[in-house]
């Protein structure tokens, strides 16, 4: 009795190891759970039959960014017949490289980014070119003496909107300003080398310059956020510069500007004439409070155009390599009549 008892454990423990022994083997060799679904997740979604895209954002979604945001997801839908991956570049160009490159690596269908800046992307783009995978860019452009490096873009024409929204200013202050002396202006530009800022900077200083009786006293970078507007206006004031006009390439720097100028008793819309860029609902209803003269729409609603591109892409149909959004100048007094209908 003593002996089979024996047996019985010995052969117990045999089995429970070579258990063990099969556990240990599985887990060594297989990845966690997350890293398997990250590097499957674009295989996954093509035996689907659903478009990968890739969307490599510049950075947070606040503001305009967030209405661009939003479109894209909406558009790149299952519905639609998309599997969108979409990861933050938090403003780093870096960064964004880095995504792109990891979409290449995923095979995903299809890329599309907002560049944060103009210059520097060829390398990685012709990585996706040599990996056949068609690039679409929303909103920024880049500059490229290879144009063939990306498939399309979508966005605004910044130069128009800078001679559209300096074309307004100028009549503007016929009407209400006197005297012979210059007109004092601040630029609050967004970020540098950006093509948004490249294009209104341009626009705005050529017609300026051509009219002859506007002195730019202050230019400075606000990278496109709330936070460049307070300090940039907090500069100009410590600096004691009168100016007469503020022009605030978004709404965003527009509105840390009025903060600073209210804190400081001057009246934002009246003392100092305000106009602005992107036409966001938070620059209507400064208007509407008097405190944004004018506002030039610039509209990130471009994502049922993106989807279009790629589907037409993968499709061999041909795309325009270049399409504008359709925008407008809203002066105040006309804010109160649209704001209703913003979506963004």
């Amino acid at each position: 009795m003593k002996k089979r008892k024996s047996t019985f454990i010995s052969i117990c423990a045999i089995a429970c190891a070579i258990v063990f022994a099969s556990c240990g083997e599985k887990d060594a060799g297989q990845p966690e759970p997350e890293e398997e679904q990250e590097e499957q997740t674009a295989a996954e979604s093509n035996d689907d039959g659903l478009i990968t895209v890739g969307f490599a954002l510049s950075g947070d979604s606040a503001g305009w960014s967030a209405a661009l945001v939003q479109s894209v997801e909406d558009n790149c839908s299952e519905e639609n017949g998309i599997h969108l991956i979409m990861e933050s570049a938090e403003d780093e160009f870096d960064n964004q490289v880095a995504l792109i490159r990891s979409f290449i690596e995923q095979k995903v269908d299809a890329i599309g980014f907002t560049p944060i800046v103009s210059d520097g992307w060829d390398e990685v783009l012709q990585e996706a070119k040599d990996a056949g995978i068609p690039v679409i860019m929303l909103d920024r452009t880049i500059n490229t003496e290879d144009d063939t490096l990306y498939t399309s873009w979508v966005g605004s024409d910044f130069l128009l909107e800078g001679y559209k929204a300096t074309d307004w200013l100028i009549e503007y202050m016929k009407e209400h300003h006197s005297g012979d002396d210059p007109i004092k202006v601040a630029i609050f530009q967004g970020t540098l080398g950006a093509s948004a800022e490249v294009g209104r900077t341009q626009g705005i200083e050529e017609m300026l310059g051509a009219e002859g009786n506007y002195e730019i006293v202050y230019k400075e970078d606000g990278g496109f956020i709330r936070d460049g507007g307070v300090e940039n206006m907090q500069a100009v004031l410590d600096q004691g510069l009168d100016i007469d006009v503020l022009i605030a390439e978004n709404d965003d720097m527009a509105l840390g500007a009025i903060e600073v100028m209210e804190q400081n008793g001057i009246k934002p819309g009246e003392d100092i004439v305000i106009l602005s860029f992107d036409a966001t609902t938070p620059g209507f209803e400064a208007m509407i409070d008097g405190k944004i003269n004018c506002d030039m729409e610039c509209n990130p609603l471009s994502g049922k155009i993106f989807v279009e591109l790629i589907k037409k892409t993968l499709n061999g149909d041909p795309v325009e390599k270049k399409t504008y959004v359709q925008e407008q100048l809203f002066p105040a007094d006309t804010a109160a009549d649209y704001i209703d209908g913003r979506e963004y």
